[in-house]
C-alpha cells in the first residue's frame, strides 16, 4: 500500500532539534514548509542531560519574576519566537536516545516527513551528516529533509537523482507530489563498462548514451505521473560518476534541492545507506530529501 505522503505534500512535520544555533537553518525550512503546505509542525528535543541543565542555561539566581523550567515549556517558547504565529505547534521533549524519540514521535503523531539540521565539526570547521543523521537515515520510513542552506526562497529548483530502479522512481513521485508548482530535473549518470576494450569508444559511448535515455523515457512512462507533468521535466544525462556530477550540476545551476531514493537489498546496504547515495549526501552544498523505497527493510524491524 503506498504512503499517504506520496500523493501530496506532507499535512505533518517533525523538526528534530538540539536547540543550539545549528538548527536553526532546518527550523527555518520547516517552518517555511509549515507555511506552504498549511502543515502543523511537531518539534520534537531530546532530554540528553539532567533537566537541571534547562534550569542552569536560564540562570539558578533567584529573580523578581517567574521563569520557566519545564523542558517543554522551554523548547515551545524558544520555536515561538522564530516561527510565524499561523503554524501550528507541538513540543515534544522528554528523555532518551534523539532517533528513538524521533522515530515514536513521527509514529504517534502520524508525521509525513523529519526535518534536520547537520553536525557541525568545530575542530576542522566543515560539516558533515552527524551520527543522529545518519541513524535517522537507516531507521526512517518517513521521507527525510536534511537542510544546509539558509532557507532563502522557496525550493523552486529541484533535481531527481535516479538509478532507473524502483527507489528512485518513489522519490520521484514524492518530489512530484511535495512540489506540484516547481522545476523537477531527473539527473541521470552512467559509466559504460569496459570502455577501454571497445574497438570504437566514442561510438559505444553514444550508444551507451541512447539506450540511457530510452531507459529514462520508459522510467517516467512508468511512473504514474501525469504525462503533461513530466513533459515539463528537465532530464540531464551525463557520463560520469554520480555523486562527483550531481554535486558539480547543483552548485553550477544554483540547486535549491536533490531528491534521492534509498533502498535497502542487505545488512551491508542499510548500514552504509548505500555508497552513492551517502556519497551524494556527504559532499552536496544545498538541502537533499532522502526517500525510502517502501519495501525495503530498516534497521531494528525483522525481515
Amino acid at each position: 500500500m503506498e504512503q499517504d505522503w506520496i500523493k501530496a505534500p506532507p499535512k505533518k512535520i517533525l523538526f528534530a532539534t538540539d536547540l543550539s544555533a545549528r538548527c536553526d537553518r532546518a527550523l527555518d525550512r520547516a517552518a517555511a514548509l509549515a507555511v506552504a503546505w498549511r502543515a502543523d509542525l511537531v518539534a520534537v528535543h531530546a532530554l540528553e542531560q539532567s533537566e537541571d541543565l534547562y534550569a542552569k542555561v536560564l540562570d539558578e539566581r533567584p529573580l523578581s519574576w517567574p521563569r520557566q523550567t519545564d523542558p517543554v515549556k522551554v523548547v515551545e517558547e524558544q520555536l515561538r519566537r522564530d516561527i510565524p504565529q499561523s503554524v501550528r505547534v507541538t513540543a515534544v521533549a522528554e528523555k532518551g536516545d534523539p532517533v528513538d524519540l524521533v522515530m515514536r514521535a513521527a509514529k504517534a503523531h502520524g508525521c509525513d516527513l523529519i526535518v534536520t539540521g547537520i553536525a557541525r565539526d568545530e575542530t576542522l570547521g566543515r560539516f558533515g551528516l552527524g551520527a543522529t543523521v545518519d541513524r535517522l537515515l537507516r531507521r526512517s520510513r518517513i521521507p527525510l529533509l536534511v537542510v544546509k542552506e539558509r532557507a532563502r526562497r522557496p525550493y523552486g529548483n529541484i533535481v531527481v537523482a535516479t538509478d532507473f530502479s524502483a527507489s528512485s522512481q518513489h522519490a520521484l513521485r514524492a518530489a512530484a507530489a511535495f512540489f506540484p508548482d516547481s522545476k523537477l530535473d531527473v539527473f541521470h549518470a552512467f559509466n559504460p563498462p569496459a570502455v577501454g576494450l571497445a574497438p570504437e569508444p566514442d561510438r559505444y559511448r553514444a550508444q551507451y548514451r541512447e539506450t540511457a535515455v530510452a531507459d529514462c523515457n520508459a522510467f517516467l512512462a512508468a511512473s504514474g505521473i501525469p504525462q503533461e507533468r513530466t513533459d515539463c521535466f528537465g532530464v540531464i544525462i551525463e557520463e560520469g560518476r554520480p555523486g562527483e556530477l550531481i554535486r558539480q550540476y547543483a552548485r553550477d545551476r544554483g540547486v535549491d534541492l536533490v531528491v534521492l531514493g534509498t533502498h535497502g537489498r542487505s545488512a551491508l546496504f542499510d548500514m552504509v545507506i548505500g555508497s552513492t547515495a551517502k556519497e551524494i549526501l556527504s559532499t552536496l552544498s544545498c538541502d537533499a530529501l532522502v526517500v525510502r523505497e517502501p519495501r525495503a527493510a530498516v534497521e531494528g524491524e525483522k525481515g
